[in-house]
């Protein structure tokens, strides 16, 4: 994503997460709107001010039947029925694979880790807030 602003460094890069929830509440911010109090998302204004700053532990998506948390290393996504109950999942280590090859979700290893992203992933966004 690109932004520009006529009082912003330009040329600033960030790996902070964001996603298109956060384009409107920024929007606003730029216009100097007032914000409606139903919006979800977070303006990354203050991105442009401070690109290193500590922002969002994860964002979400949602494609069909599946359900994905990222965060700055890992993208979790599972999927489960009309009963809640998961019948596959993915998880991609993005230091190792960016180009999501090798689903490391069964590994004994990423027992731990598959609870935490499911655990984050089932509080939502609301979960990490802070």
């Amino acid at each position: 994503m690109i932004i520009s602003t006529p009082w912003h460094k330009s040329g600033q890069t960030t790996e902070a997460l964001t996603e298109f929830v956060d384009i409107y509440p920024s929007l606003i911010e730029i216009c100097g709107l007032p914000r409606p109090d139903n919006l979800e998302g977070k303006s990354f204004m203050p991105l442009l001010e401070n690109p290193e700053q500590k922002w969002k532990k994860a964002v979400f998506s949602r494609y069909k039947e599946g359900d994905s948390i990222k965060t700055d290393r890992y993208r979790y996504t599972e999927w489960t029925n009309n009963d809640d109950e998961v019948y596959a999942r993915m998880l991609y280590d993005h230091h190792n694979d960016l180009v999501e090859n090798v689903n490391i979700a069964d590994l004994p290893e990423n027992q731990a880790l598959v609870a935490k992203l499911q655990t984050m992933l089932r509080a939502g966004y609301r979960g990490l807030l802070d």
